[in-house]
């Protein structure tokens, strides 16, 4: 059986310094009412991934690797609706995204096109004035 729960919320927790094994970091999921769904462990690289696993109270603890943080990160960030999946029988859990149109293509985010303006003028400060008379 598959489980699935629409994402409406989350936030982060991430942990340095911390001895006490392979996973450094947490994504707190919760649904549209603003219920706990679970979480997203974050693992390090070295180290196998725990089994994903729903306890009897319906949470849901699934896991993925560091070098996937950023691309789930983005995923919450910038797609809806986004839904977390645990599969009961073979105990693979997922987050994606609901259907979109072929082709769709996301805006560029201000913070991106912010630093591109900014790395245009630096490079036009470091050209200096001889660069802008051709």
């Amino acid at each position: 059986m598959i489980v699935s729960r629409e994402v409406a919320k989350y936030s982060v927790l991430m942990l340095t310094g911390y001895s006490g094994g392979n996973q450094f970091g947490f994504v707190y999921l919760y649904d549209p009412a603003g219920a706990y769904i679970g979480y997203v462990g974050i693992i390090r690289e070295s180290a196998a991934l725990p089994a994903n696993v729903q306890w009897p109270n319906g949470i849901l603890n699934i896991y993925f690797h560091e070098a996937e943080l950023v691309a789930l990160l983005d995923t919450l960030r910038n797609e809806k609706p986004i839904t977390v999946q645990f599969n009961t029988d073979l105990k693979w859990g997922s987050i994606g995204t609901g259907q979109e149109p072929v082709g769709e293509q996301e805006a560029p985010s201000m913070p991106s096109a912010q630093l591109m303006s900014a790395v245009g003028a630096r490079q036009e400060l470091l050209a200096g004035p001889q660069a802008s008379r051709h």
